[in-house]
């Protein structure tokens, strides 16, 4: 089934949700960035798989990927194995919970850092940087911006925390040097990219890999599906996975930076930029907004109806 809506609706919902939620003050900057962020920046992005792309407020202003960078790293995992083989390499199995072990939580990402460590070149800090970084380069369009006061912050909070030696006594399996992998990790979070900028990222995931801007394939559209899907089995903040899943059908990812990333296959992606953030991190406003239009459009993963925007 598909149901059809017109670039005007999509404007439409955009700007409603913009208005709604402008004048919303609730929350505060990420210590680690209020020096330099605009605490009252607000705006929100869609960009279509074919390319159309309409914006609102502040979607030109930088902000680090934080956690967000999850995504490119799960769709460089997805080209280099199966999902059964990320599966295991995850500690998690498809059998019964007693099957399993289970891990503690840890501060800085714990599950994210053994996701870079099993990223190959395995032993090239450096190259596997880079690989990641051209990855990124393709999911979007222009380059990213490296924070480099934001990278010394979280490769001193990991030394402090002596983050190497938590992972290794949790039972983290790693696939390569724990501090190389630590570090990739930092470098990654520092990057900086608009909300533009990550709406085409979305957008390339939901044209099955085929990047809106550039026309080229940026990974094998097969994987699109795993991604979403890896997208849709994480926590959204405060809200949890099955509280956001619930409630707004979008797989979605945030950043400690301010921004909420969206992702429709087959429709596009909708990323929404606001500092202020929730006391679990994520950024009251763009969360909103986010959620708001959507439901305006009726765009939900769930449903059994594809939305197309004539």
């Amino acid at each position: 089934m598909e149901r059809k809506i017109t670039i005007k609706d999509v404007e439409k919902a955009m700007n409603e949700a913009y208005e709604q939620n402008k004048e919303n003050r609730d929350g505060a900057v990420d210590p680690r960035l209020a020096a330099d962020a605009d605490a009252d920046s607000f705006g929100i992005a869609v960009v279509l798989t074919d390319g159309r792309t309409l914006s609102v407020g502040a979607t030109k202003t930088l902000s680090p990927l934080g956690k967000s960078a999850r995504l490119p790293l799960s769709v460089e995992l997805l080209s280099q194995y199966t999902p059964e083989e990320l599966t295991k390499k995850s500690g998690s199995c498809c059998a019964e919970k007693s099957a399993c072990s289970a891990k503690p939580k840890i501060a800085f990402g714990a599950h994210s850092v053994r996701a870079v460590s099993a990223v190959a070149p395995q032993g090239d800090r450096d190259g596997k940087y880079q690989v990641l970084l051209d990855r990124i380069l393709g999911l979007t369009d222009g380059e990213p911006v490296f924070n480099d006061e934001l990278y010394k912050l979280l490769s001193e909070e990991a030394s402090a925390m002596k983050m190497a030696d938590v992972l290794a006594d949790a039972g983290y399996t790693l696939y390569d040097d724990a501090e190389q992998s630590l570090d990739v990790y930092a470098r990654l979070m520092s990057l900086q990219l608009t909300a533009e900028q990550l709406a085409v990222m979305g957008a390339t995931i939901a044209a099955d890999g085929r990047n809106p801007r550039s026309g080229v394939y940026a990974f094998d559209g097969s994987v699109a599906a795993n991604v979403v899907g890896l997208m849709a089995s994480r926590k959204l903040g405060k809200h949890g996975r099955r509280a956001w899943m619930m409630r707004t059908g979008l797989p979605a990812t945030a950043s400690f930076g301010g921004t909420v990333l969206a992702v429709i296959p087959g429709f596009g992606a909708v990323a929404a930029f606001s500092p202020r953030l929730c006391d679990n991190g994520v950024s009251i406003r763009a969360a909103r907004a986010v959620a708001q239009f959507a439901a305006a459009l009726g765009l939900n993963v769930y449903s059994s109806a594809r939305v197309a925007v004539e």
